[in-house]
């Protein structure tokens, strides 16, 4: 099943496992970062002219893309990231559907670990005029303020931000 991430202020959306799967709406802008995977976590790459030592040590940065994501079963707005692939994907979803349009169905295709993990995004429902308003007026989280206080541990009051009590959308 979905898992969220507790660690982390049960903000991010995390999907562990094959099959594991969210629907959801995006929302906002992405926002996307360059980073190195240190084998726990992700790191901000600051660049070769900064003295990255993993670039140093010839590591190529990846890409990883995140967004704020509308978890109607939890009435919540999460945080949701992948990686270039993955950003390509969603890229043609709202070039074919819009993303204001449509709550989306995220799938994860392998088990955790496997390199050759991907994801399918595919429109689940199509939004009402009422919902897209809904959606529209939620308070989104600050990516960067996120990430940053998520790479220093500062975990304190970062939640998921609950929205919409008692309403289906």
């Amino acid at each position: 099943m979905t898992k969220i991430v507790i660690a982390a202020g049960d903000i991010f959306v995390r999907l562990a496992n094959d099959g594991d799967k969210v629907v959801g709406a995006f929302l906002g802008d992405p926002l996307a970062r360059e980073v190195h995977w240190n084998g726990e976590r992700y790191e901000e790459c600051p660049g070769p002219e900064s003295k990255c030592s993993h670039c140093a040590e010839s590591k190529r940065p990846s890409l990883r893309v995140s967004m704020n994501f509308y978890v109607p079963a939890e009435k919540a707005v999460k945080v949701i990231e992948g990686g270039s692939t993955w950003f390509k994907d969603l890229l043609k979803c709202r070039d074919k559907y819009g993303l204001n349009r449509w709550v989306f169905e995220v799938k994860r295709h392998r088990a955790a670990g496997d390199l050759k993990t991907s994801y399918t995004i595919l429109p689940d429902e199509r939004l009402t005029d009422e919902q897209r308003g809904q959606l529209a007026a939620l308070q989104l989280h600050d990516l960067w303020k996120v990430h940053r206080r998520v790479a220093c541990n500062d975990l304190r009051g970062l939640q998921s931000r609950p929205q919409l009590a008692g309403r289906d959308s």
